[in-house]
């Protein structure tokens, strides 16, 4: 994916699209507020555009221009192909009259749109295409008869869009993309309002604006760097090694390993595994643990316990989580599962969870 972890600024910039809104437009998009929570990254570009096949306007200077961004969602990522929503909001100026007797100075701005997205991951250069819709207006309309009387111009549409990109990967430019595509805008009724007593609306003016056409964007994608994924990040401790038992049960040690008596305390354990060379996900391990007599029992301290065998290793593609399955040698019928989150092992041992963290004890 296209990433650059500068917290300050996807937050700065996805907040645009709320603080450059009215009131009114902010609240319509009350529904999709709670999905900011899992935004992932925030795009921020500029366009340029025309109008070829509007009768009614035309570009001023040859061509439309503005900004916008977009925050992108995840939705579901494979080995070479994502998908994503984006929420954005953009404007587009330049627009002229092609009636004479027309001035018209008039902006365009889109918000909210909604856009969906598929990736095709490669290095250096990935591919997408988008398709999406959104709410657009004529924002800050102003027109202009021949006697230089104002009008005030409102009016309102759907739009949609296709498109389609390429952004760069593992690169000094990582994040920079190109997006062209064609924007289907238009508005079917706009509204003339004389500012002051006039006649009625010249018959050469236009009832309806047809601002369809084609646009180029160029801009950069920077990725969200939430606490998670810098956590997600941190590469963890191979599962081959020496790790320390530090819990039982949710408790610190000692823990008590059964609750009537006579009891037995856990006040030490080691889990270590050895990888077999040449097999990948395949090793031997051995579990030590030490335990001392719980209060009120008598007799000398209680026999350690020891098994060893050998074990299978895995990592889920969805959880990024490792499962090892260990088979003690003298209970070949009888498995044990470990899972490795967060940088630490979980085992379920004889009813009880064993939580052990890489540890510094001398190998075997």
């Amino acid at each position: 994916m296209r990433s650059n972890h500068i917290r300050t600024a996807c937050l700065a910039a996805g907040a645009l699209a709320l603080v450059s809104a009215p009131a009114r437009a902010q609240g319509g998009l009350g529904l999709v507020e709670g999905l900011f929570d899992e935004v992932s990254a925030v795009t921020i570009f500029y366009q340029g555009g025309l109008v070829p096949f509007s009768d009614e306007v035309t570009t001023h200077g040859g061509m439309l221009h503005g900004g916008g961004t977009e925050v992108l969602i995840n939705l579901r990522s494979g080995e070479d192909v994502s998908y994503e929503l984006g929420l954005g909001a953009s404007y587009l100026r330049g627009y002229q009259a092609t009636e004479p007797s027309l001035d018209l100075r008039a902006s365009l701005r889109a918000l909210p749109t909604v856009s969906l997205y598929t990736t095709w991951e490669r290095e250096p250069l990935s591919r997408y295409l988008g398709l999406g819709f959104g709410l657009v207006e004529l924002w800050n309309a102003q027109a202009y008869g021949p006697s230089g009387q104002p009008w005030d111009v409102q009016g309102n549409a759907f739009e949609v869009v296709l498109s389609g990109g390429v952004y760069l990967e593992e690169t000094f430019a990582e994040g920079l993309f190109v997006e062209g595509g064609y924007r289907f805008r238009n508005f079917h009724s706009v509204k003339w309002t004389p500012t002051d007593d006039a006649d009625a609306l010249p018959s050469s003016w236009p009832r309806s604006l047809d601002l369809s056409g084609p646009f180029l964007s160029l801009g950069w994608q920077l990725q969200l760097d939430r606490d998670e994924d810098r956590e997600a990040g941190i590469t963890p401790p191979a599962p081959a090694g020496v790790w320390t038992l530090v819990r039982m049960d949710g408790a610190a040690l000692p823990v008590a390993l059964e609750s009537a008596a006579p009891a037995r305390m856990v006040v030490h354990g080691v889990l270590r595994l050895q990888a077999t060379e040449d097999s990948a996900g395949l090793g031997r391990y051995t579990l030590d643990l030490n335990f001392r007599n719980g209060p009120g029992t008598a007799g000398g301290p209680p026999p350690p316990h020891h098994e060893e065998g050998g074990y299978t290793a895995r990592e889920t593609d969805a959880t990024r989580t490792h499962v090892l399955t260990l088979v003690p040698r003298v209970e070949t019928t009888r498995t044990r599962t470990v899972e490795r989150l967060a940088g630490r092992l979980y085992m379920t041992w004889d009813g009880h969870v064993l939580v052990f963290a890489p540890g510094n004890a001398p190998p075997d």
